[in-house]
């Protein structure tokens, strides 16, 4: 843990957009926002790579009013147009406009929109003492229902289990700078560190999948502490084509269309689902062993719970959390994000054979 002064801190936001048209602006006005409620200096930086949409257009356009807009345009070599390097050119740009080692680097998706407290909320954290925050990263309810009865079922089921999940992980391994309540998803969608951090862990890393965590793996590595707080929060799209190959897009979009018993990806039965990289075939889960193993895990949760002097506090097993804005934050038992971790890790040189910065 590294002690910063709690004065104003510099932030500056990195956002990779690849073909971001149509969720860009609606991006930016809620980065907008957040920015208004922290009243502090925030720049936005945006790293448009391979686009052959109007994403640039857009850019152009775009106007902030609490915020400072910092865009450029680059094409990525062909081995190397994947979020790993989109997202380590947005971080580098990011960080060369800090100064201070205690100033914030943060990030996020372009089809995603922050909470208003997002900035605010991630600060607090880092002057709590911690050194980076793993945000939550919540599916839009509008988004989950257009996938249809089924789907948003399904992804309802996942949520619940992965809720039950949080709370024996959290019960099991207990950390003191990270404790109930907290969830455990590391994803690109709500990153925060800060620029000393960044710099003593040599940049972001750059595999072609799994890009975030392993971000936060490089911090752990470091000796930097991560916390996962509930109230950092952002709304994310629950679309099916996504611009990453084996993302979020590509997870969701294989959960509701696969059979109900064809096993799900990364998703395994307690307690194999607590140590996944020493999980074996047998572990993994379908649709059809799913319900059994949120049952088998609440009752987990309810034996463990009735031992003298537990370590976290108890938490019901809720479905996705709504998404209203402009709600105040949800309530403590209100803790599943439903969204799972990213995939696995290779990977590859620097990749920039030209750059259009705006001006």
């Amino acid at each position: 843990m590294t002690t910063h002064s709690s004065s104003i801190r510099h932030v500056a936001i990195a956002l990779p957009a690849k073909d971001e048209e149509g969720c860009l602006p609606a991006c930016l006005t809620a980065l907008d926002a957040a920015a208004a409620f922290y009243g502090g200096p925030v720049t936005v930086v945006v790293l448009a790579n391979n686009c052959t949409d109007g994403t640039v257009g857009t850019l152009r356009a775009a106007r902030l009013r609490h915020a400072r807009l910092d865009w450029r345009a680059v094409s990525l070599l062909p081995g190397a147009r994947h979020a790993g390097w989109a997202r380590r050119l947005a971080f580098d740009a990011a960080a060369d406009l800090l100064v201070q080692p205690g100033d914030i680097l943060a990030s996020t998706d372009a089809d995603t929109c922050v909470a208003p407290d997002w900035i605010v909320r991630m600060l607090a954290h880092c002057d709590a003492g911690a050194d980076a925050v793993a945000g939550r990263a919540l599916t839009r309810r509008a988004d989950r229902a257009s996938l249809g009865k089924r789907a948003a079922g399904r992804l309802n089921m996942l949520g619940r289990y992965y809720t039950a999940l949080d709370w024996l992980r959290a019960d099991m391994t207990p950390e003191a700078h990270d404790p109930w309540p907290r969830h455990f998803y590391e994803g690109g969608a709500s990153i925060a560190l800060t620029l000393d951090l960044y710099r003593r862990i040599g940049g972001a890393p750059t595999p072609s999948l799994a890009e975030d965590r392993a971000l936060f793996a490089a911090v752990r590595a470091a000796g930097g502490q991560v916390r996962h707080p509930l109230d950092v929060r952002v709304f994310t799209s629950s679309r099916l084509e996504g611009r990453a190959p084996g993302g979020m897009a590509d997870a969701f979009a294989r959960w509701i269309a696969q059979d109900e018993g064809e096993p799900l990806h990364e998703t395994y039965a307690f307690p194999a689902a607590l140590d996944p990289e020493n999980a074996v075939p047998a572990d993994q889960l379908s649709f059809r062993t799913l319900p059994t193993a949120v049952a088998t895990a609440g009752a987990t949760i309810r034996a463990r719970r009735s031992r003298a002097a537990p370590q976290v506090q108890p938490i019901a097993i809720p479905p996705l959390l709504r998404d209203d804005l402009d709600r105040p934050v949800q309530q403590v038992s209100e803790c599943g994000d439903g969204v799972v971790p990213g995939l696995g890790i290779v990977g590859l040189p620097r990749p920039v054979d030209q750059q259009q910065v705006a001006a």
